[in-house]
């Protein structure tokens, strides 16, 4: 169901983590070179659904909850420590070491688990009980067509 915030962006967690675990096995296989442009692709995914959550979502979280600056400025933090690792992920990719690629997605991994769990459990559905049906619909065709 993507015609909910929580519909929408779940989907886009999914996707996300497939071409995380895709690029993995690659650089498992061996295959570096189709590996790195599917981590590009991925870590090209994650900046833009970091950016339309920033942007887009949490704005109107803090609206139409009344808890401005509270849980969405700890999703913020979380946001800018998930992009650290995820440089490092490519820049070690890039220099072909997958040691320090592993060390650097387990600990993106550690904070992007608890930080997606808590916007399914909490933020995407508050976000969407808080909003009358069209602005919700009008949300969620913002956040499809976010660049």
């Amino acid at each position: 169901m993507t015609d909910t915030v929580n519909g929408y962006l779940s989907a886009d967690h999914d996707r996300l983590d497939r071409l995380l675990a895709e690029a993995s096995e690659r650089l498992r296989a061996g295959d570096v070179a189709v590996a790195a442009q599917v981590l590009a692709e991925f870590a090209g995914g994650l900046r833009r659904h970091i950016r339309l959550e920033d942007e887009l979502l949490f704005p109107t979280f803090d609206r139409v909850t009344g808890m401005n600056g509270g849980p969405t400025a700890v999703m913020r933090q979380e946001h800018r420590a998930i992009e650290r690792h995820l440089e490092l992920m490519v820049a070690a990719v890039d220099r072909h070491d997958l040691g320090a690629y592993a060390d650097e997605k387990l600990a993106m991994l550690d904070v992007l688990g608890d930080h997606n769990d808590k916007e399914e459990a909490i933020v995407y559905p508050m976000t969407d009980a808080g909003l009358p049906e069209g602005e919700r619909a009008a949300l969620v065709a913002s956040l499809r067509a976010f660049r």
